[in-house]
């Protein structure tokens, strides 16, 4: 992403609930990218 220009806040964080890192869009908006701690043992709907 950064190679796409995205502008990132600061680096990787571990917190209980997952991996989390800080961007900002085109306006200077902050978001919250996430991956949940559990997302290795997502199932989905049908299994």
């Amino acid at each position: 992403m950064k190679d796409k220009g995205v502008h990132f806040c600061e680096e990787p964080r571990e917190e209980e609930y997952g991996t989390v890192v800080v961007f900002e869009d085109i306006y200077g908006n902050r978001w919250d990218l996430y991956q949940n701690a559990n997302a290795g043992d997502y199932q989905g709907y049908f299994s």
